[in-house]
């Protein structure tokens, strides 16, 4: 019988596997269109690959100078499909 892994793939390795964009190209994503850098930010609170209505999505959240930057970013094209920047 044929021993089959149910190990769950890493974020990097789904990206391998379905050939969208990295974590660092999603946060760079988030950074610019905030006109920020990474080294610019107070936090970064979360960089997560998820599902959202069928396809990959990287939610990032990140914090600078008293707001709160949301974006959901595809996993695929690294369009941005939402942004919210509040203060916090």
């Amino acid at each position: 019988m044929e021993n089959i892994s149910t190990k769950a793939l890493s974020d990097q390795e789904l990206d391998t596997v379905t050939g969208g964009i990295t974590q660092n190209e999603a946060l760079s994503v988030a950074l610019n269109a905030a006109n920020l850098t990474k080294d610019s930010i107070d936090l970064l609170k979360k960089v997560k690959l998820d599902y959202e209505h069928g396809r990959k999505v990287y939610e990032i959240e990140f914090y600078q100078g008293g707001f709160e930057y949301e974006f959901d970013i595809d996993a695929a094209s690294g369009a941005i499909l939402k942004s919210k920047k509040d203060w916090d």
